[in-house]
């Protein structure tokens, strides 16, 4: 198969979809593989890298005209052009934001698998590291703009115990790997952690987890939330719904009663998020003030660390690829459940229930399309 790694457009993003030893793999199990030019430069790896494990660096043109295109994030506009029939474009696609990039998809005929909403044994495996880096960014993002030359409230998060000067307040909606990673840097450095969560398990995992830590955790209800979100001096949204665009379930009036200079982070604002003030920002302008609260809305935090982040997420995705490669993308899709659970928009029709409903969509079951 034709496999292409593509460079990503979206700014401030240094990510590449693979390093060159899974190119290497790829290149050993007969695929013929691409490398868009400078792909793998924000993240570290060079042309000469790639060369060495058997890729032929390329054209964005040449690139696109794989069977299978390999990125991070979902495809800018410039690239809709490239969109045919039959084409597979994997990457995280988060596309319930974006139902213009749906519809280029369907009125092509191109496939895309969203890794992002791969189940593998219950868990969002492949978004797991991506999930866990921005969480712990929150934390380091958060207590930066805590500070008065960002318009915070002028406090150091970890407070200063020694002289009787107590830490920050964080609170964290949603009690995922996000959450927990949040929760686990917070802790780190002193903070008392409000954990908000809805699921019944999930609650008692994390009561047992963090038995005997300043962790509390409560159920999940507007009372609670509004309650909670007064006292933060962080407040971290984790809330993702796989596929699918979530309900702003953090109102105006709640931001509106949080302390000035007080800071959100909305970790899963590339799928919009839940904070009904939060709006997509960038790396270069990541935050604004709205209400007298600091709003950090970066969507692709992981990218600030593309290195790190590269490593991570090539380790999830290089057993998929290479099934795709070895079996073709029908065989692979029919055999993997996983695989499929990732599946977004198949040949130009939507797959995936969540996402056809959070755009007002035809859905179609994906067995009955293979």
């Amino acid at each position: 198969m034709k496999i292409s790694v593509v460079k990503e457009l979206k700014e401030g993003e240094g990510r590449v979809a693979e390093t060159p030893e899974n190119v290497k793999k790829l290149v050993d199990a007969g695929n013929e593989v691409l490398v868009d030019n400078n792909a793998g430069i924000g993240s570290g790896f060079t042309n000469e890298e790639y060369e060495a494990a058997g890729a032929k660096i390329v054209t964005p043109e040449e690139a696109w005209s794989a069977d299978l295109v390999l990125k991070v994030k979902e495809p800018d506009k410039a690239e809709y052009k490239y969109f045919t029939e039959g084409k597979v474009v994997w990457g995280f696609q988060h596309l319930a934001s974006s139902k213009e990039t749906v519809e280029a998809m369907m009125k092509a005929g191109t496939t895309a698998i969203g890794a992002e909403t791969i189940f593998i044994d219950g868990k969002l495996a492949l978004l797991a590291p991506m999930s866990a880096i921005a969480g712990r960014r929150s934390v380091l993002q958060g207590a930066a703009y805590l500070e008065a030359e960002h318009g915070g409230e002028g406090i150091l998060l970890p407070g200063l115990p020694q002289f009787g000067i107590p830490a920050g307040y964080v609170v964290i909606f949603g009690g995922g790997s996000a959450a927990t990673n949040a929760a686990d840097m917070a802790l780190g450095i002193g903070c008392h952690v409000s954990i908000i969560e809805k699921n019944p398990d999930r609650i008692k995992w994390l009561e047992e987890n963090y038995s005997g830590q300043d962790v509390t955790v409560l159920e999940s209800n507007d009372d609670t939330l509004s309650s909670e979100i007064k006292k933060a001096d962080l407040f971290i949204s984790t809330i993702l719904i796989p596929g699918a665009r979530p309900p702003k379930l953090v109102t105006e009036e709640m931001v509106k009663s949080m302390k000035p200079g007080s800071v959100i982070v909305d970790v899963a604002i590339d799928q919009g998020g839940t904070v009904e003030t939060m709006h997509p920002t960038t790396i270069d302008e990541p935050t604004y003030i709205k209400h007298g609260v600091v709003h950090y809305g970066v969507p692709n935090q992981p990218g600030a660390v593309p290195r790190t982040a590269t490593m991570g997420l090539a380790a999830g995705n290089i057993d998929f690829l290479l099934e795709i490669g070895e079996r073709g993308i029908v065989d692979a899709i029919k055999t993997d459940e996983a695989l499929a659970s990732g599946v977004n928009v198949y040949e130009g029709k939507v797959t995936n229930e969540g996402l056809a409903k959070s755009l007002d969509l035809p859905y179609v079951d994906l067995n009955s399309v293979l």
